[in-house]
Formats: structure tokens, C-alpha cells, sequence
């Protein structure tokens, strides 16, 4: 490659280094697509081309993603619509490894994250929260059905992992109805919904047994759930009742929540499940109303 840079001449193709340059109209970036990009390898930190792929400048960066190396967009503002950005957007897919906190991603700057619409996490895909970290899930998209729909969704190999102290919450999981079957011990996971139905069951008494429940940090000092069960009679057989409260396993007190077992009935059951610091314990109130 040659190098010629005499005054106004300058070679159309040619490699140098240069200390300082006044540009008084533009810079043309090398425009490449994604497989040219990605056989550059490793470039220098800061070098800078036009991704056509992604229709984005990219400057390759120490710290990227994750405290790793590689390719950012250059303003980094992320993609949006409008004049100053007035509309933010995100996608629909996590389709990488990411994780919400300070600690990963060496900055205060990314304890909190917030997500708007309906997610999935792909097949082989991991979205940890740090411990004092959280990530908020928002939709404003109302469920008609009683279909097990959810704003998070994550694929049969794709995980979600909070580490101790973490927070989540998915604007969604009150939207949607769940279904349980009345029998030995119920499991109720917090984090699908707070809306029961149950419909059948063999007739014997049950335990509902609250799961995913935060167990330490300030998280549980200040969340209180909020639940309702509606519980249809057994078409003429006995429909148990509720008999004992766990949360993640482990029996609390509680009060007045049992259903009345009339097999011609519906039962309304609202109750709540907070911390009583106190007691250092959960605790549950509730009340019945039969129809």
C-alpha cells in the first residue's frame, strides 16, 4: 500500500498516521456488512466503520458488553424514533448473555434496567440480576383470555436467575389467570400471577404453598402480595378445604381463609402475604366470600 499525502494530493488509497486533521466537511467510514466486519478479528480499540448490515457507525470498544471487548454503537443511545430520540424502542428477543448490575459492568450506571413489551429469552440464553440490582418488565397490553400468557416468556432452554438481594418484577403477572388442583400441597408461584382458579380437585383437604418467594434483603421488608383464589365447588363432591399456608415450603400463620367446601358454590378467597418483621416470619390475612 502506498502512502502519498503532499498538500492536496493525497492517493486513493493510502495508510498513514496522522496527528491531528481539521475536516471541514466530512469523514467517509468503510462501509462494511456484518461477515466483513466480523473478519476485521481483533482491530485497535476505537477503530470506527460504517456497519451496513446494522445500518450503524461501530467503534470497537474495551469494554463493550459485559466488560468484554468489541463492536458498540457509536452514541450508544440505543434505537429510537424521532427527533432527539423522543420515542424509545426495544425489541421483542434476548437473543445474549446479559446481566443487570454494577458489579458485571463496572458501573453504578447499571444497577437498574426496565424492559417495555412483551420479552422472550431465546434457547441458551441466561438474564442474571445482581444482587441489588433489579429489572422491571412494564406492558400496558390487557389479557381478554384466560390463556397462559405471559410478557415474559422464557423458551424451554433459555433462564432467568436472580442472585440473592435482587429484585424483579414483571408488570404482567397480574393480568392472567393460572389454575391449580385442590389436593396435598398447592404450589402458588409468586412470580405468575396473582390470580387462582381452581375448578377440581380429589375432594381432601390441601396446603397452598406460596413459591419464589423472596427470601432476604430489603425486598421482603416492603413487598406485600396480594392474591386472589376462586374456588368452584366439586360437581357434587366435597371440595376440601384449605388447611395450612407455607411459604417456599415452610408452614406460617394465617387466618381466616378457608374455603367452605360446598360442592354447589364458588368461593372468592382475597388474602395477603407480608413480612412481619416483628416476627421475623410471613404472615397471611385473608377473608372468603361465598357465592
Amino acid at each position: 500500500m502506498t502512502t502519498k499525502i503532499i498538500g492536496n494530493q493525497i492517493n486513493a488509497t493510502t495508510r498513514g498516521i496522522v496527528e491531528s486533521w481539521d475536516v471541514t466537511e466530512q469523514i467517509n467510514l468503510p462501509d462494511l456488512n456484518q461477515t466483513q466486519v466480523d473478519a476485521l478479528g481483533t482491530p485497535a480499540f476505537g477503530t470506527v466503520v460504517y456497519n451496513t448490515t446494522e445500518d450503524e457507525a461501530q467503534i470497537y470498544k474495551q469494554d463493550a458488553r459485559q466488560g468484554l471487548p468489541g463492536w458498540a454503537s457509536v452514541g450508544g443511545g440505543g434505537p429510537s424514533l424521532g427527533e432527539g430520540s423522543i420515542i424509545r424502542t426495544n425489541g421483542t428477543v434476548i437473543q445474549e448473555n446479559i446481566t443487570v448490575g454494577s458489579v458485571a459492568n463496572g458501573g453504578d450506571e447499571y444497577t437498574n434496567g426496565f424492559t417495555f413489551g412483551e420479552v422472550e429469552i431465546q434457547n441458551g440464553y441466561t438474564v442474571t440480576v445482581e444482587n441489588g440490582a433489579s429489572w422491571t418488565v412494564f406492558s400496558d397490553k390487557q389479557t381478554d383470555t384466560y390463556e397462559y400468557k405471559r410478557y415474559l416468556a422464557i423458551s424451554s432452554d433459555g433462564h432467568f436467575r436472580m442472585d440473592p438481594g435482587a429484585g424483579f418484577e414483571s408488570a404482567a403477572r397480574r393480568s392472567h389467570r393460572e389454575y391449580f388442583y385442590r389436593g396435598g400441597t398447592v404450589p402458588i408461584d409468586v412470580t405468575r400471577s396473582s390470580y387462582w382458579y381452581s375448578d377440581g380437585g380429589n375432594g381432601s383437604n390441601y396446603t397452598i404453598n406460596f413459591t419464589n418467594v423472596p427470601t432476604s434483603g430489603e425486598q421482603i421488608m416492603t413487598t406485600v402480595f396480594h392474591f386472589v383464589f376462586i374456588v368452584r365447588g366439586g360437581f357434587g363432591s366435597p371440595s376440601g378445604y384449605i388447611t395450612g399456608v407455607q411459604v417456599n415450603g415452610s408452614g406460617i400463620p394465617w387466618w381466616s381463609i378457608s374455603n367452605n367446601g360446598n360442592p354447589s358454590t364458588y368461593d372468592r378467597i382475597e388474602c395477603e402475604l407480608w413480612y412481619d418483621a416483628n416476627a421475623a416470619g410471613w404472615r397471611m390475612i385473608g377473608r372468603r366470600i361465598g357465592y
